[in-house]
């Protein structure tokens, strides 16, 4: 018989639910499926975030074709293919086709730091976290001066710092 046809589905930023058919041929009778789902590090943005060489993961699902796969990593590239087993034999490999989990939030900013600069102002500084988790739009900075009420947060778009002025004098 023809080869399954697969269809990934990222439902989550961890799970993906796969699919597949078969041609609909009659002399055979299906007994499972191999499925396998391979890390596919080159293309995936978290690849820093990921431990492990080209984790690949094979699975044996009995005659249904769908399966709900967890435990995945979040905004990464997988491909994922099926073989089918029949009673007359092993049929052919399905071409494997590429899904991307969806984004989750990334892990927190690293070296947060704050460099007076006058009485009234500060630098405040930051690297990017190590696991991005998706495409980082920005930076939402707060800041509590010592009356105790927090600072309207400051939005700041793919840069890593930000001057605040007009502090008020002996703030801590």
């Amino acid at each position: 018989p023809q080869p399954p046809d697969v269809l990934p589905n990222a439902l989550t930023a961890t799970s993906a639910n796969l699919t597949w058919s078969c041609p609909l041929e009659k002399n055979y009778t299906v007994i499972s499926y191999s499925v396998n789902v391979t890390l596919d590090k080159p293309n995936s943005v978290n690849a820093d975030c990921i431990h492990g060489q080209n984790r690949s993961y094979y699975f044996t699902v009995p005659a249904y074709q769908r399966y709900l796969y967890i435990s995945l990593e979040p905004f990464t590239s997988y491909s994922f293919a099926v073989l089918v087993f029949m009673t007359e034999g092993e049929g052919a490999l399905s071409m494997p086709r590429l899904f991307t989990t969806l984004q989750a939030p990334p892990t927190s900013p690293l070296n947060i730091s704050a460099s007076v600069l006058s009485y009234s102002s500060l630098l405040v500084s930051w690297s990017p976290p190590t696991c991005s988790n998706g495409i980082i739009s920005g930076y939402m900075v707060t800041y509590t001066p010592s009356s105790g009420f927090p600072s309207s947060p400051y939005n700041v778009s793919k840069v890593t710092s930000l001057l605040l002025q007009n502090l008020l004098n002996n703030t801590q």
